[in-house]
This record gives C-alpha cells, structure tokens and sequence, in this order.
C-alpha cells in the first residue's frame, strides 16, 4: 500500500480511487488504513461512518492519529451554542 500516493489522492479529492487503494491493500486491523478511511468517510459527509473508523482504528493503537482525529470528531459533534436558538 503506497500512502504517499492515498495522500495524495485524498488531498486532490480523488477520493474513490483513494478508498478504492485503501481496501485493496490493507487488512482490518491497520489502524492508519481505517483513520484514512474515516477521513474519507467524513469529507463526504458521511460522520457516523468516520466515527465507527476512528473509532476501530482507536481501539487497534490508542496513540494513532485516529485517536486524536476521534477526540476532535466528538467535540465538533459535542458542540452546542444556545445563542443559534431563539425560542
């Protein structure tokens, strides 16, 4: 698996072709292959499917990216400001 060029196709916004290189070269236990797929999963707007990913791939290495990217995830998802509500 080249993660230079998965990188590279997530930053170009390839990314099908970088989802597509993820799953054909990792296993289930790779936790930067999940983080990435997380990533993917959440620039298409799919959150709870980044979370699941991040959180798997938490579970594998607790001081992964994904762990971080995790905490980050639910503190955007934890945000609440009750200025944006008028009752």
């Amino acid at each position: 698996m080249d993660k230079e060029l998965i990188q590279q196709l997530f930053a170009n916004n390839n990314l099908t072709e970088a989802s597509l290189l993820l799953k054909a070269g990792a296993d289930d236990n790779d936790p930067w292959a999940l983080y990435m797929l997380g990533r993917i999963a959440w620039k298409e707007g799919r959150k709870s499917d980044a979370i699941s990913l991040y959180t798997a791939a938490a579970n594998i290495d607790s001081s992964s990216e994904a762990a971080v990217a995790l905490e980050q995830t639910r503190d955007i998802m934890d945000f609440y400001n009750k200025d944006l509500y008028n009752p």
